[in-house]
């Protein structure tokens, strides 16, 4: 067990770590071996991300990529992130920030998105199939071919500005 900087935190560096910030603090999540098993998962928190860096935490991808099947990714930071194919099913993304991020052909089957950052993103032929959308923020994302079978709208901003309860075009 190593300890983090400034707090004494214990974390374990075999485990792989995802940076995620709100505001100023930052937490690291530790997913044991990347298997993106959310039982694995255990959260420490940080006040630097000059701490946290020095945890082991690797850059925007999270290390469980390309297999997040399950992973509990809420309030991460992955905006810009190249998450292109990744398995995302029944993830927890809870006001996570993926602006800009590339999710072409992710598996995002029943993810929880609600309150998620997706302006700019790129979903071309995503999967979101069952996902919860509440109050996402889409503008300007490229949905393109996407399955969106049985989303939940509501108070969802849709790649056009729009807010809706029913449904944004594809």
């Amino acid at each position: 067990m190593q300890r983090l900087p400034q707090q004494g935190l214990p974390i374990r560096l075999r485990a792989t770590a995802i940076l995620a910030s709100v505001g100023a603090a930052t937490s690291i999540v530790l997913l044991g071996g990347c298997g993106g098993n959310a039982s694995e998962a255990t959260t420490s928190t940080a006040t630097s991300t000059t701490a946290a860096r020095q945890a082991g935490a690797a850059g925007n991808r999270p290390p469980c990529y390309p297999m997040c099947r399950g992973a509990e990714l809420m309030h991460a930071n992955l905006s810009n992130a190249d998450l292109t194919r990744a398995n995302l099913s029944i993830a927890d993304l809870t006001r996570a920030n993926l602006s800009g991020a590339s999710l072409s052909g992710a598996n995002l089957l029943a993810a929880n998105l609600s309150d998620a950052n997706l302006t700019g993103a790129l979903l071309r032929l995503a999967d979101l199939s069952g996902a919860n959308l509440k109050g996402a923020d889409l503008t300007d994302a490229n949905l393109s071919g996407a399955k969106v079978d049985r989303v939940v709208w509501s108070n969802t901003t849709c790649p056009n500005g729009t807010v809706t309860n029913t449904g944004c075009r594809t």
